[in-house]
């Protein structure tokens, strides 16, 4: 079957994501200008370059066609801490997928600790094993404005030290949670 992508967007949207799967899930975390932390699951996100260490990620807009509390945080700041999502934090990741108002914090909202580790970034999910301090680079403009991509930069790589088997060569095991498609996950 051959399907033409011109003719029914979400049809599209239906379609790629459910064949470009396991994608794996990371929460952002973002910080507002009144210090609210905002945490938010994204699966449509993926390594860019490796040399300059970039990632792009892409965001839709809320159910009201308002920017989301992570894109505007991104926009402000121009900073974000990118959370690997473990297996065992499913359930709160799912929680987090909810809309609540911007100024509250998923993190007091759904008790999820978090912790500094870098001055200047939001802070991490303390059971985060992975995560990617990451600066603004760039905004891409689509044809479509239903999707904002952005391109971060990585900055500094949080490696927890209990899921490094090797030291030397950086090896290391982790199984984070990948989305299949609706609230459909694998870990």
């Amino acid at each position: 079957m051959l399907i033409d992508t011109t003719q029914n967007p979400q049809r599209n949207s239906h379609i790629i994501l459910q064949t470009s799967n396991p994608r794996p899930i990371a929460w952002i975390v973002t910080e507002d200008e009144n210090g609210v932390i905002n945490i938010a699951p994204y699966s449509l996100f993926t390594p860019l370059s490796f040399d300059s260490p970039t990632l792009i990620i892409s965001f839709r807009a809320k159910e009201d066609g308002c920017l989301k509390d992570t894109l505007n945080n991104i926009h402000q700041s121009k900073k974000c801490t990118i959370c690997m999502v473990k297996a065992e934090d499913r359930e709160q990741m799912h929680q987090t997928s909810q809309e609540i108002p911007s100024s509250q914090s998923e993190a007091k909202e759904f008790n999820i600790e978090t912790k500094e580790i870098l001055e200047g970034y939001p802070p991490i999910i303390n059971s985060s094993p992975i995560a990617y301090f990451c600066d603004f680079d760039q905004e891409i403009t689509l044809k479509s404005d239903s999707a904002t991509p952005l391109i971060l930069s990585i900055n500094e790589i949080f490696v927890d030290d209990e899921i490094i088997r090797d030291r030397e060569s950086l090896d290391i095991e982790f199984d984070g949670v990948g989305h299949i498609v609706g609230d459909r996950y694998r870990s």
